[in-house]
């Protein structure tokens, strides 16, 4: 979903879009990795903007921790025409990630930069809900048109299946869709083998 949303906004002229896919598998400091992507994605559409850096940082001998980044991206930002900033699966950090995520991702529309928008897209955990009340939000729990997704992804997954038996792909398909209960199932098929990975649930909170 949000890889659509992604090229689309790829797609719209005078626009900057930054995006990050966070993951349950990485052991990097995710929040410092985030700042550094961003900015690594601003100065690839727009290089002019690497003479500041080099001014301001590199000449100095400055190193490029949160601090350093936490004052480079709003400066970036604030030359940057207008931008739109994605970031999935906020859910796949821990607590105090997120905690520093939001602070950080926030701070960057406060002030006069009223061009930078940030799009959240999680699961219903305690702690973004309680932090993001008060923003627009788009819950996909319960919708029929989700269920409807992920019965297309799973028929056309186990089309790879190496079995001429409709019943057992039927039962198959059953299955799946009935277990990933509104959540997107990631599997794969090699061969005649069905390799399971993990469930990642769909919703968005967005500001």
């Amino acid at each position: 979903m949000c890889s659509y949303i992604i090229q689309q906004l790829l797609a719209t002229p005078d626009l900057d879009t930054l995006y990050y896919f966070c993951s349950s598998h990485d052991i990097r400091d995710t929040s410092l990795q985030i700042l550094r992507t961003l900015a690594l994605q601003l100065l690839r559409r727009h290089p002019d903007m690497a003479s500041m850096i080099s001014h301001e940082f590199v000449y100095q001998g400055t190193s490029c921790g949160k601090a350093q980044l936490r004052v480079l991206i709003p400066q970036l930002l604030e030359i940057s025409p207008s931008a739109r900033i994605v970031i999935d699966g906020i859910d796949e950090c821990s607590t105090e990630i997120q905690k520093l995520l939001l602070k950080d991702l926030q701070s960057l529309c406060l002030g006069g930069n009223s061009r930078c928008k940030i799009l959240l897209s999680s699961r219903k955990e305690v702690h973004l809900a309680e932090k993001l009340s008060k923003k627009p939000q788009i819950s996909l729990d319960g919708r029929d048109e989700v269920t409807s997704d992920i019965r297309l992804y799973v028929k056309y997954q186990i089309t790879k299946l190496k079995t001429s038996n409709e019943d057992l792909l039927k039962t198959i398909e059953s299955i799946l869709v009935h277990k990933a209960n509104g959540k997107s199932l990631c599997f794969e098929c090699v061969g005649d083998t069905l390799s399971f990975s993990r469930y990642v649930p769909l919703g968005a909170v967005g500001g």
